[in-house]
């Protein structure tokens, strides 16, 4: 996120960015030089960056003298930075699948959870597995704290619910894992995250 962060604080880059997104053709390093009045060389840096980071696609097309010609169009996906890192995009996609599917979202999350921690061989690993969402786990015997909530702001106004994607996908994790365990969500830290209890599956709250 460092890295894109960089990338999109360039304002030069954020309109060749921006202008690639409006249009769907691919576009060559003159042609961009040209609509951005820049040296073809800086063109060039700046669309290679940006291809790098997986906000641009490259591909050819026939050029003069029949050599092909580089060329750079917009993947398909806004750019998302936030710091501290959230998943609402995540989230989003989730819920609008349980919608449609008529499936509880802690199930969703559980799947998702499970997929990005397969193969692991161990708990601790599997919790890791998750790092990439920016929650930042910490594993103290049957308890866990995301120190950062990535869905913060979406909780505010649907904290069952919310609360119940996350579990599922430390849920998840964990059974991709081999552990077959529940996770329940324990509200808010007070700073900035939440906290989750393992239980055996089966097991009630006071027994």
């Amino acid at each position: 996120m460092t890295d894109l962060l960089r990338a999109l604080a360039d304002p030069t880059r954020r309109r060749i960015l921006t202008s690639l997104q409006a249009g769907p053709e691919a576009v060559t390093v003159d042609e961009v030089a040209a609509a951005q009045g820049i040296h073809r060389t800086v063109a060039f840096e700046h669309l290679e960056l940006l291809a790098r980071l997986g906000l641009l696609v490259r591909d050819s097309r026939a050029g003069f003298r029949g050599r092909p010609a580089r060329t750079y169009r917009f993947a398909g996906e806004a750019a998302e930075i936030s710091y501290p890192p959230r998943q609402h995009r995540l989230l989003a996609g989730l819920l609008a699948e349980a919608i449609a599917g008529g499936t509880e979202p802690k199930r969703l999350g559980e799947a998702y959870g499970r997929q990005l921690a397969l193969g692991s061989r161990s708990e601790s690993e599997a919790i890791a597995r998750l790092g990439p969402l920016g929650a930042d786990h910490q594993v103290d015997g049957n308890h866990i704290q995301a120190r950062n909530c990535v869905f913060q702001e979406a909780c505010v106004s649907a904290r069952e619910v919310v609360c119940g994607v996350q579990a599922g996908l430390l849920q998840g994790a964990l059974a991709a894992a081999g552990s077959n365990r529940d996770v329940v969500p324990q509200g808010p830290d007070g700073g900035g995250g939440c906290n989750f209890q393992v239980r055996r599956i089966g097991h009630r709250q006071g027994s």
